[in-house]
């Protein structure tokens, strides 16, 4: 170890560069008081410099500079980059290359008839048509991910055996990565998986079924692996929200006799009603998004996402306005999930003041 250390160190000017460096620091602070105060200023002298500058208030949006820089560079430039393609087209992803088309992506993704040939318009059926079945997928999975999730923290909020554990149960799926839970389960409802082979061996099917391609089981299992991916998420907020409840409430109402439906229905639900309103919102922008576990599936339906990212070009072949058309399919999600969060603020603070 010394051997390697002196070999990598001999013959550099290390030293001087130490001592350049300082007497920078000592010749900016001009450090007082003991000795070993003036050695840790001299030696950190960068964050002392800093902190002078900066000032007791402006040094905290110093140190948040990095994370808006970052946050800014992969949230607010992709979001004014994509309104960019929404009004341009052309198939480039260079502006300098695209024209000017207002709202003509709008009308290519609305209209019955193409703009630019005058011939049927096939895009708005395809869009349309994702509306159609992301607004069915929400409207199941939603109710199920709620009434679920509650019914799974107020038996996790009981005092039974090993609760820390079941909690650990419940919650695990939200930690695995989307495609590994669209892989695992494709893994099991595909035709010859485990799903189709067990219930042939017991008698109960004649044939293995294409679970995630069949008409009639597609949208079943499709609510099925997202709400089961993340009811630990919900569950853990209702949970968090069962537990802020004062328990001298349930004391009181159990001396006058309350019926444990009386309480659920007239103390519970009620004082939980905030958290309710937060998952519902947070539900509902979850599911309009669907999209990674239901591509990793590779299930039969067209969610809105999914829609956006085959119009794209990311799958199949480029088309010379998909890029554009793209990018108002989303703008049109957005706005859809400002209106939800929006009405979430309205709400919570509407509740807050009652």
């Amino acid at each position: 170890m010394t051997e390697a250390l002196h070999a990598a160190f001999a013959g550099a000017p290390w030293p001087l560069y130490l001592l350049v460096y300082l007497l920078i620091g000592w010749a900016l602070l001009r450090p007082t008081g003991p000795l070993w105060d003036r050695a840790v200023s001299v030696i950190g002298w960068p964050i002392e410099m800093t902190q002078k500058l900066a000032g007791a208030t402006g040094l905290p949006y110093l140190f948040l500079l990095p994370n808006m820089l970052i946050f800014g560079a992969f949230t607010f430039a992709p979001m004014f980059i994509n309104f960019g393609f929404s009004v341009t087209e052309g198939q480039s992803i260079l502006f300098s290359e695209r024209d000017w088309a207002g709202l003509d992506n709008l009308r290519r993704l609305l209209s019955e008839t193409q703009i630019d040939t005058g011939a049927p318009n096939l895009e708005d059926d395809k869009f349309l048509g994702a509306v159609y079945a992301t607004a069915t997928f929400v409207v199941f999975q939603v109710p199920i991910m709620i009434a679920v999730a509650l019914i799974s923290a107020l038996a996790l909020n009981r005092k039974i055996v090993a609760r820390g554990f079941w909690r650990a149960v419940f919650f695990y799926p939200v930690m695995l990565s989307p495609v590994v839970v669209g892989f695992l389960w494709s893994l099991i409802l595909k035709r010859q998986g485990v799903l189709s082979q067990t219930l042939m061996m017991w008698g109960w099917i004649d044939e293995p079924i294409q679970w995630l391609t069949d008409p009639s089981w597609t949208m079943f299992w499709s609510v099925f692996v997202y709400t089961w991916a993340h009811l630990g998420f919900y569950m853990l907020i209702l949970l968090a929200g069962l537990q802020a409840i004062p328990r001298d409430v349930y004391e009181a109402a159990e001396m006058d006799g309350t019926s444990a439906w009386r309480q659920l229905t007239r103390i519970t639900i009620p004082l939980l009603a905030p958290t309710l309103l937060v998952v519902t919102v947070l539900s509902l922008i979850k599911a309009f998004q669907a999209f990674e576990e239901l591509y990793a599936m590779s299930v039969r339906w067209t969610s809105l996402v999914g829609y956006i990212f085959e119009a794209s070009g990311l799958r199949g072949q480029p088309t010379a306005n998909g890029l554009g058309i793209a990018a108002m399919a989303s703008l049109l999600v957005a706005i859809v999930l400002i209106f939800l969060s929006l009405l979430q603020v309205y709400l919570s603070s509407k509740s807050s003041k009652a």
